[in-house]
């Protein structure tokens, strides 16, 4: 089984703590010793700031973020233009016995800045 959200629009954040990406949110439903692997999909991203602007995602599970998460920075301090930077996060997630899984696409500034979403990015989950 394949569950999925997509973004519409332009979003951004300048958070520097996880904050929920708008529209990027899926349940999983419970199982027994399966997992899913979460997929989040930023195909362009962008930051804007004065110190080396970049952006963080992740993703939380049940209110919980996960460890790993995914980051990107420029390498310079003040970049003359903001290229756009591709990212995807892969999170394997064990299944509850108990409930159905939310899951949450989840991002963050770094240093400041605002980061920007202005074409279509996923939240993908896929149950084995």
């Amino acid at each position: 089984m394949i569950v999925s959200a997509q973004t519409s629009g332009t979003l951004t954040t300048n958070s520097g703590s996880w904050t929920p990406i708008t529209g990027l949110t899926v349940t999983i439903p419970q199982g027994v010793g399966v997992q899913a692997l979460v997929i989040l999909n930023v195909p362009n991203p962008f930051a804007t700031g004065n110190s080396n602007p970049g952006g963080n995602f992740g993703v939380q599970v049940n209110g919980t973020v996960q460890s790993a998460f995914a980051s990107f920075t420029y390498n310079e301090v003040n970049p003359p233009s903001t290229g756009r930077i591709p990212t995807t996060l892969t999170v394997p997630v064990a299944l509850s016995q108990s409930g159905d899984l939310t899951v949450v696409a989840v991002w963050s500034g770094v240093r400041g800045s605002t980061v920007h979403i202005d074409s279509p990015a996923t939240l993908t989950g896929i149950v084995a």
